[in-house]
């Protein structure tokens, strides 16, 4: 048996291996296979097939500089994405304040939750404005 994991140690020395996008294309290939199971369809098959080709193809991808570049990307959505996520579940669950974004800069600005019209200041980029809070 060992003398087996040496090979497989052996044979993945200067090869890319899993990463976070190796991860993020399992969960992905898992979820498109319950989709298939459901759906049964032809489109989703060749999605599973491709998306399994291409996780091999970088699992043992020897140019590992281009995927560290690949995998640099999807951390960077992947950021961007629970960031998001978050934002808006802080946004949902605050109920002392509205939230709305500055006309000029797309700034998200916070609010104190005062029924009428305010008028407000955009702290990034000095504009000024109107808020309207209805409830």
């Amino acid at each position: 048996m060992d003398k087996f994991k040496f090979k497989i140690a052996r044979f993945m020395q200067g090869r890319n291996g899993p990463d976070d996008l190796y991860k993020g294309s399992l969960i992905l290939y898992i979820i498109l296979l319950v989709l298939n199971m459901i759906f049964s369809s032809i489109i989703i098959d060749i999605l599973l097939s491709v998306l399994l080709v291409i996780v091999f193809f970088r699992f043992f991808s020897k140019n590992i500089s281009a995927r560290h570049r690949e995998n640099a990307k999807y951390l960077m959505i992947k950021h961007k994405v629970k960031t998001y996520t978050s934002n808006l579940k802080k946004r949902f669950s605050d109920k002392e304040h509205v939230y709305r974004k500055c006309p000029n800069c797309k700034a998200t600005l916070r609010f104190p939750r005062k029924k009428g019209s305010h008028d407000a200041v955009c702290p990034r980029c000095s504009n000024k404005m109107k808020v309207n809070v209805r409830f």
